[in-house]
């Protein structure tokens, strides 16, 4: 799986705000787009919270759109739904756009991980800025810096200084879907290979959530290529040609021979690549230690 970063053109974003009503990114109609991943309990993303808000108030006048987008799996996380998206915006918590993905859809598609993880978006729809909005949660006079300055930066046209920090915060809250055919006999060895699979990894947490596709048109509409399909963020987590279908899968495994299930060490790098962590990153740092090391004191 790529991940979003700076130079790559911005995924289209299309969510449901705590209306309702759908918002859009709109790069061309904006100097600056800012597309915040954030939570209602995260105790990081709490903490950044006001100096997110001051940008959106201090920048609004400028050019600048900023949508804070909710993307943690509400099973376990209910503070997370919409109608906890609604109490905060009635307290006059938030300020801009709230946007709640409630597929994880546009989380996957921008290869997030953490809450707050921060993307800046120029006019032309090109990330110039990916990480953390400034150096240290526990200090608010650091008025989310590294966002302002980035921010700075592309209103003026020029190239961003610093245009890639380590993401910081918790980890965002998956789900995986298990998608499943009644005419395929898979479905609870599936289940069984899946959660036995999250627990070899250490990811009990991780909510399993079995999806049964029932219609042609269902199974088009998800480009479901047959029972079992194992699906993170509203993607495949095994790539097919395969049109979608109600069918039985094959799967490849590592001796050449096919399977109604893919090989679980298979399953295993995938899930991990989809449901990393910020700390589990390639070079991730901890920016305020200087360190590479990941650390499990610091992030949740």
């Amino acid at each position: 799986m790529s991940r979003l970063t700076v130079g790559d053109t911005a995924p289209p974003l299309a969510l449901p705000g705590t209306d309702g009503a759908i918002v859009r990114l709109d790069a061309a109609g904006h100097d600056a787009t800012v597309v915040v991943f954030t939570a209602n309990g995260c105790p990081y993303a709490r903490a950044w919270h006001d100096r997110v808000q001051e940008v959106v108030r201090d920048y609004g006048t400028r050019g600048v759109a900023v949508l804070q987008v909710t993307s943690n799996d509400e099973s376990d996380h209910p503070e997370d739904s919409v109608e906890g998206m609604r109490q905060r915006v009635a307290a006059g918590e938030v300020a801009g756009p709230f946007l709640r993905d409630a597929e994880q859809v546009v989380a996957r598609a921008y290869g997030a991980t953490a809450t707050p993880e921060v993307f800046v978006i120029d006019r032309h729809g090109t990330v110039r800025y990916h990480g953390a909005p400034d150096g240290d949660h526990d200090d608010p006079g650091q008025r989310a810096r590294w966002l302002r300055d980035a921010l700075e930066d592309v209103l003026a046209e020029r190239e961003v200084a610093r245009p890639i920090t380590s993401p910081a915060g918790c980890s965002i809250k998956w789900r995986v879907e298990l998608r499943w055919w009644a005419g395929c006999p898979t479905r609870d060895r599936a289940a069984h290979v899946l959660r036995e699979v999250l627990a070899d990894l250490g990811r009990d947490e991780v909510a399993v959530v079995e999806r049964e596709v029932r219609t042609r048109d269902e199974a088009q509409r998800l480009g479901f290529p047959g029972s079992p399909t194992f699906a993170v963020g509203g993607r495949d987590l095994f790539s097919t040609a395969a049109p979608p279908a109600l069918t039985c899968r094959l799967y490849s495994r590592p001796d050449g021979r096919s399977s109604p299930l893919p090989d679980t060490a298979d399953l295993a790098a995938a899930l991990r690549e989809a449901l990393v962590r910020p700390w589990e990153l390639p070079g991730w740092v901890d920016f305020r230690t200087h360190s590479a090391r990941p650390s499990r004191n610091t992030i949740d």
